[in-house]
């Protein structure tokens, strides 16, 4: 039933995000000092996200997603954890757990945002997904370092 997934075809997410929450992000990111501030607003705001947070010991921003059931979507036919909290309508309707590679789809949602402001070069992963398991959607942003060595 879920042999393939989107982001194997298409590299993209499906949906989009706001344009005007681009706009907002980049407006925050040029009056702040620094990631954590820029995080700090950006939460403030509720720009993007249920949360989105800097840890600076992993040098990385985390965005925990909103769950479909809270934005008005999910699968109603599913009362699973997935079902209520899973955005994409491939896998929305699984009780089975997915490798969290699955969810890279879901990971580029963000990637309006962040190369704009951190370059093409972001490097946007699941952290946790419901779809693996977990209790809630966290996603991880951070420079490859593969490509930015200097």
């Amino acid at each position: 039933m879920f042999d393939n997934y989107y982001y194997t075809i298409n590299k993209i997410c499906p949906c989009k995000i706001d344009n005007y929450a681009v706009k907002q992000a980049a407006d925050i990111f040029k009056m702040s000092s620094d990631a954590a501030l820029f995080t700090e607003e950006m939460n403030r705001k509720r720009i993007v996200g249920k949360r989105i947070w800097y840890d600076e010991k992993e040098h990385t921003i985390f965005v925990t997603k909103i769950s479909a059931y809270d934005s008005g979507g999910g699968c109603p036919e599913n009362d699973s954890l997935i079902g209520r909290c899973c955005h994409c309508d491939y896998y929305n309707r699984s009780t089975e757990y997915y490798p969290k590679h699955f969810c890279k789809c879901a990971a580029e949602f963000y990637r309006p945002i962040f190369a704009l402001l951190f370059g093409e070069n972001v490097l946007i992963e699941p952290h946790t997904t419901v779809l693996s398991g977990d209790e809630q959607c966290a996603f991880a942003i951070r420079l490859n370092r593969k490509e930015n060595k200097e």
